[in-house]
């Protein structure tokens, strides 16, 4: 084994020794809400944590970048796409004790809300809002109507690649502000999380859900692609009343279009550019800040090979 080999055939040589079937330059627009960008180098999908952990310790073991892909809400691929290992989580097994519910990072909040439904638990309604799984809400202290999935956590388990440990994480050691944890500054990837929910009665929940998912239907293009909310609020205010406000609705760089009814979401064409959706937004970035003197902040995350960083990216890890 030369010690000059590309991280790609080393990942190729021990998923071999290992047993891991890899797929080559997997397209991986499909996989994300978005529907752009190139493929992964290497990809691999898993639905258990120990298969999980095997392909991590793969890719550490081969010197490859590691990527961990859940819904692919939230996420603009580039589109010369994922160097490494992508690894697409789809662990989502779920234990209810009581009030508390510990679900696989790759359960989606969807899932989890209606399970929690039907079993009379609220507190997580605004999760309906929210498209990605609990590893991502996690990574992401995602939130919708209100709500943050800080608001419900106990504690976390995570995967540590530096010590090969699974860490159990107490709240307050997640390092949760907004639309921040400890996960977006390091390689700890999120394998699940406990949320703890209180009684109420199953129509009563309902009815709160089914709410959420009107306003979310009458306030956001659900029928385009999109990646979901493009920029942080800035504190005291809104992103999406800043850009309206603005004149950007509508405003376009090829396939990218700043949404006509919801300013802070970005829509793309079908067979769009992942780099029409990166101009843009930089575009309304600086309009913005001229106009308003505010530089909003990515909510969105760059990924992949891009020409040069883009500001709001973040490192590997459990994505929505």
């Amino acid at each position: 084994m030369s010690r000059g080999m590309p991280a790609a055939g080393r990942l190729d040589e021990l998923a071999g020794e290992r047993g891991i079937e890899l797929v080559h330059d997997r397209p991986l627009a499909p996989l994300t809400t978005l529907r752009v960008g190139g493929p992964a180098q290497r990809f691999v999908e898993v639905s258990d944590r120990a298969a999980l952990l095997a392909a991590l310790r793969l890719a550490r073991d081969a010197g490859a970048p590691a990527f961990v892909l859940g819904n692919g809400s939230d996420l603009v691929v580039s589109d010369e796409g994922m160097p490494g290992l992508v690894v697409r989580n789809r662990a989502r097994g779920v234990a209810i004790e009581g009030t508390q519910l510990t679900a696989d990072a790759g359960a989606p909040m969807a899932l989890l809300v209606k399970r929690c439904t039907a079993e009379g638990l609220a507190g997580l309604e605004f999760g309906i809002s929210v498209p990605g799984t609990l590893g991502g809400a996690v990574w992401a202290n995602a939130g919708a109507h209100g709500g943050e999935i800080k608001d419900l956590l106990v504690g976390a388990e995570a995967w540590d690649p530096a010590g090969d440990t699974e860490l159990t994480l107490a709240h307050a050691d997640c390092a949760f502000a907004y639309r921040e944890s400890r996960f977006k500054h390091g390689d700890e990837v999120v394998l699940a999380a406990t949320l703890q929910l209180e009684r109420d009665d199953p129509a009563a929940i309902g009815e709160r859900v089914d709410a959420n998912q009107a306003q979310r239907r009458a306030t956001q293009p659900l029928a385009d692609q999109n990646a979901g909310s493009v920029f942080r609020n800035p504190p005291g205010d809104h992103a999406g009343r800043l850009i309206d406000v603005a004149g950007l609705k509508g405003r376009r760089v090829g396939s990218a279009m700043v949404s006509t009814l919801h300013a802070n979401f970005i829509v793309v064409d079908r067979g769009g550019r992942a780099a029409d959706v990166r101009a843009l937004g930089n575009e309304v970035r600086a309009l913005v800040q001229e106009r308003f003197g505010v530089m909003l902040q990515y909510e969105i995350e760059f990924v992949g090979h891009w020409p040069e960083p883009e500001a709001g990216s973040g490192p590997p890890g459990e994505r929505a």
